[in-house]
């Protein structure tokens, strides 16, 4: 389906809010049946893997088939693990589903809903949005990944900065991208989002689980998400993901020209029908 934007959205109003703090958050961001088709397909069509940290902090990810395998007893040793390791060090857990991994590597084709929202999010409508919101008219693509918090899931304090794969192109990360798609959530079962000042802060900023939600915030930003408890009734939803600028990408449906030099040449372009997706 043809995913849009709540065509009521005021971006300048949006844009005053996001330049006094560097973050925002905007409900209903989308129309309203593109957001029931996210969630739906979040819920009920996402072969979601799990991904968490290691020993070391270093990223570690469990494939869908192989989360499907795994007994009870290994997934309450692999999170009690976790959860140790998380009293002293930067430690994660929590299902993930990376959208931009598997375009590339052809196993989310253009039939998938998945692929529909990597598009929808690298389109020209959402990301001149973000320009109007951040005033940044560098930015050229989204790479989006979609989450899924269960009890005792969590995400220690980080600040968006660490590099957990390399890189495979010249992109930079700008800000960060929470959408949110989760429904009826009860503060009592965790899994906020707070922000700090600091490393050892003794206030926070935080923002709870949302449906069709977005929040953008300038990184490097020190934030977690808090652990969901044992008792919560359902799974926190979201797409995540950071705007990037990358001076190989040159997006002339955002208006975007030419380099002088490059005007007749063949120069790297970002139609809207085929945007090359964050790496």
């Amino acid at each position: 389906m043809s995913l849009q934007l709540n065509p009521n959205l005021d971006a300048s109003t949006i844009a005053a809010s996001f330049k006094s703090t560097k973050r925002v958050r905007i409900d209903n961001v989308l129309e309203p049946g593109s957001a029931e088709a996210i969630f739906e397909c979040l819920r009920n069509y996402t072969a979601w893997e799990l991904c968490y940290s290691g020993e070391n902090s270093e990223p570690m990810r469990v494939s869908h088939q192989n989360l499907v395998e795994m007994s009870v007893d290994e997934l309450t040793t692999l999170s009690t693990g976790v959860h140790k390791r998380g009293a002293v060090s930067y430690q994660y857990i929590y299902k993930f589903f990376p959208m931009v991994d598997l375009i590339t590597a052809g196993r989310v084709t253009k039939s998938s809903m998945l692929f529909d929202i990597a598009t929808f999010l690298n389109s020209a409508p959402f990301i001149k949005l973000a320009r109007d919101i951040t005033g940044n008219d560098k930015l050229v693509k989204l790479d989006p990944h979609a989450h899924l918090y269960e009890p005792s899931h969590f995400k220690n304090l980080h600040d968006d900065m660490r590099v957990d794969k390399s890189a495979r192109d010249r992109s930079v990360r700008r800000y960060a991208v929470v959408l949110g798609f989760t429904k009826n959530w009860s503060v009592n079962w965790g899994g906020d989002m707070s922000f700090y000042p600091g490393p050892n802060p003794i206030s926070a900023e935080t923002s709870y689980p949302g449906f069709n939600s977005l929040e953008i915030f300038e990184i490097p930003a020190l934030h977690r998400v808090s652990m969901i408890m044992p008792f919560a009734a359902k799974g926190r939803y979201t797409i995540a993901g950071w705007l990037r600028e990358d001076s190989d990408i040159i997006r002339l449906d955002l208006g975007d020209q030419l380099p002088q030099q490059a005007q007749g040449s063949s120069a790297p372009n970002a139609p809207a029908s085929d945007v090359p997706l964050a790496k």
